[in-house]
């Protein structure tokens, strides 16, 4: 996950007038020179967490009326940490009544571009068609750098006179991560296993290795969702004594979540 210090005063508060003359007492810096918020806990508690997902255990419980300072963000949760050096994870609904020591609300900025471009895991689904038959995906991506991204794909393809499983790796390139359209080229290997009566490839292919490349678009929606489509061809590679190899064509567009 992406790990980003708190954004300036102007815009984690209601109005930047507030920010230049009420706010400032608020600000502090670490040992390391970076900006942190003092604000106070308004909810009856709220949990703390090992790590920035539901998924870490609950280690602490922060009281009401309680002073912490919020020292990171990783999308939707935040890092804080107590005057005794308790540091833990709290999640953003949490923090939405949260206030500063003068009462006014700890505004909490959406989620935009930047995290997205910035972005280290997604997880998605599409819908399509696999040589005119219904196909539908899940799968999920590792950023390794702005540019490159690892990815592993689970489909499934069901008609009235055949039907597929197929998984594959791939690796997804972006020319230009920070855009809003994001174009990317992806190339990738895996295994196709077809029924008896499949009729996308020969009867007797009922596993097979394949090679696919494919060309898309992401689009960035808003918060921790982007919408894609794509178009891949896969050339399947035959696995008895014949060198015959088989293309097929896919077509595909779903949704995707990034943390």
């Amino acid at each position: 996950m992406t790990e980003e210090a708190i954004p300036s005063a102007a815009e984690v508060v209601p109005s930047k007038q507030a920010a230049e003359a009420a706010y400032a007492p608020e600000l502090g810096t670490d040992a390391e020179g970076k900006v942190f918020y003092r604000v106070k806990i308004a909810d009856p508690f709220i949990e703390l967490h090992t790590g920035p997902g539901a998924g870490y255990p609950i280690f602490y419980v922060v009281d009401r009326g309680t002073e912490v300072s919020v020292i990171r963000r990783k999308t939707d949760w935040f890092r804080i940490e107590t005057s005794d050096g308790k540091s833990g994870w709290a999640s953003r609904d949490q923090m939405r009544e949260t206030l500063l020591p003068t009462g006014e609300k700890f505004k909490l900025i959406e989620m935009g571009l930047e995290d997205f471009s910035q972005r280290n895991w997604n997880i998605g689904f599409t819908g399509g068609e696999f040589e005119s038959t219904p196909v539908f995906t899940l799968f999920t991506g590792y950023s390794l750098t702005e540019n490159l991204t690892a990815e592993f794909h689970f489909g499934k393809s069901v008609g009235d006179r055949s039907s597929a499983t197929y998984y594959k790796g791939n690796m997804l390139m972006q020319p230009f991560p920070d855009l809003k359209y994001s174009p990317y080229l992806t190339l990738g290997l895996g295994e196709i296993k077809v029924d008896p009566s499949v009729i996308l490839i020969s009867a007797n292919k009922e596993e097979n290795n394949f090679a696919q490349v494919g060309l898309g678009l992401q689009r960035y929606i808003s918060r921790s969702f982007l919408f894609r489509v794509e178009a891949n061809e896969y050339v399947i590679f035959s696995s008895g004594t014949s060198d015959n190899s088989e293309v097929i064509r896919e077509w595909k567009f779903g949704f995707a979540v990034f943390f």
